[in-house]
């Protein structure tokens, strides 16, 4: 139980914001939560105005400042996210480490994909596929363990034995948590690397 310390209308419709707050919402390519607060459906969103709990939930229905309120994130889509999240960190690495510099991050089911610059380079993309996919299915058979650390203020993501990146998303344990990974699609478009891949939550 927690309590509405908070709550308005905006352009987001009706809203409010919750003293003990476990909903993510949307941001650094990964989709925010969905659940509900006292069984009415809510989506979290950031906002920009808020000096302070910056999260908050729109709803359609009207709450009032200090109601007693019960909150239920959906577990099913927090774990698939997260776990498509962590992926991303696992690809991206192991791009990046081939000399691709990352661009942009997408993890929404049915669609998470990386984008790093190619610049001149013309890749042997089956033989990167290849590679990437080998290392990746590697890490995540080895079980490494994801952490967090804070550093100058940051929310610090690493793996084991991997790289560190500043990240304020979602993530498994450790990789063996991930099931069914594959890389989708690989291709050069424009001067730019998209790499495409899957994997659910085990």
């Amino acid at each position: 139980m927690t309590q509405v310390i908070d709550a308005g209308t905006s352009e987001h419709g009706d809203w409010l914001t919750l003293q003990d707050n476990i909903f993510h919402p949307q941001g650094g390519g990964q989709p925010g939560d969905t659940g509900t607060v006292d069984e009415v459906a809510v989506r979290p969103f950031r906002d920009p105005q808020a000096t302070e709990h910056v999260v908050r939930l729109s709803c359609e229905r009207t709450f009032t400042v200090g109601d007693t309120v019960s909150s239920t994130v959906d577990a099913n889509a927090r774990r698939r996210h997260a776990a498509l999240h962590t992926c991303g960190h696992v690809v991206d690495g192991f791009v990046r480490a081939l000399g691709f510099r990352h661009r942009v991050s997408n993890h929404f089911p049915g669609q998470a994909r990386i984008e790093f610059d190619a610049g001149e380079q013309k890749p042997d993309l089956a033989r990167l596929a290849a590679d990437v996919e080998e290392r990746s299915r590697k890490a995540i058979e080895d079980d490494r363990k994801v952490f967090a650390r804070e550093q100058d203020g940051l929310r610090i993501i690493g793996i084991d034995g991997m790289h560190e990146d500043p990240c304020g998303g979602t993530h498994v344990e450790s990789l063996g948590q991930l099931a069914g990974f594959s890389l989708r699609s690989l291709k050069v478009k424009g001067g730019v690397l998209k790499v495409g891949y899957t994997v659910e939550h085990a």
